[in-house]
């Protein structure tokens, strides 16, 4: 697992924005289901990770009860994405004191529902490192969070690792290990999980490529 922890069989996975949305002290200005779809795509990318499907999820809402509804929209464009219903949602807003920047919080609970392995596979990245304003311009550069649970559910992909603010290149390392670099910015942050790493069968990588929309770079082995 990535960032993910397993509680008493449960996967438990988070993820949260803040000064994104629709205030007026916001650094990136986005309706908040935006804001909750990234949000949500992240949290379940690392439930893909650990090989989980998320079952319950935790809202803690900082930007007001008025705006609960929008994110719930967002979360569930996530899930309807991957043709999922979404699971049962609760948690809290702060209605005691109006934030002057928007912030959410969601966590997710997720049963195991298939292993991850690595054997005779290749590694690849999927999506290009945004972060910001990027995202929201760029969006056939972000890995389609449909096509990675696509490859998973059907065996194509064999394993996923999302990358984030840390930067490609520290993820490709914890993923495949410091023998491996990509032909893509390493440094920069991926913002939402923008950039995913996936491991693929040797067999599957045709069929692999063909599904894929986004930007897809082959890992390389470092010369020793």
């Amino acid at each position: 697992m990535r960032n993910s922890i397993e509680v008493n069989g449960l996967v438990v996975s988070i993820d949260n924005s803040g000064c994104i949305g629709t205030k007026e002290h916001d650094i990136v200005q986005v309706p908040n289901e935006v804001t909750a779809y990234f949000t949500a795509r992240t949290a379940i990318l690392e439930q893909l990770c650990a090989g989980a499907i998320p079952v319950q999820l935790l809202m803690a809402n900082f930007s007001g009860d008025d705006v609960w509804s929008e994110y719930e929209q967002g979360f569930k464009r996530a899930f309807s994405e991957m043709g999922l219903e979404m699971p049962p949602l609760m948690g809290s807003s702060e209605t005691n004191f109006q934030s002057l920047q928007s912030a959410v919080s969601l966590t997710m609970l997720g049963k195991k529902q298939f292993e991850r392995n690595t054997d005779r596979c290749e590694f690849y990245v999927i999506g290009e490192p945004l972060v910001g304003n990027d995202v929201i311009v760029n969006p056939h550069k972000i890995a389609q969070l449909n096509e990675v649970y696509e490859g998973l559910i059907n065996g194509i992909i064999q394993a996923i690792w999302p990358t984030g603010s840390k930067g490609v290149g520290a993820e490709i390392t914890r993923f495949a290990g410091e023998s491996y670099t990509a032909d893509v910015n390493l440094t920069d942050s991926a913002g939402p999980s923008c950039a995913v790493l996936a491991a693929v069968k040797n067999e599957h990588e045709e069929t692999f490529l063909h599904s894929i929309t986004a930007p897809v770079r082959k890992l390389i082995k470092v010369k020793e």
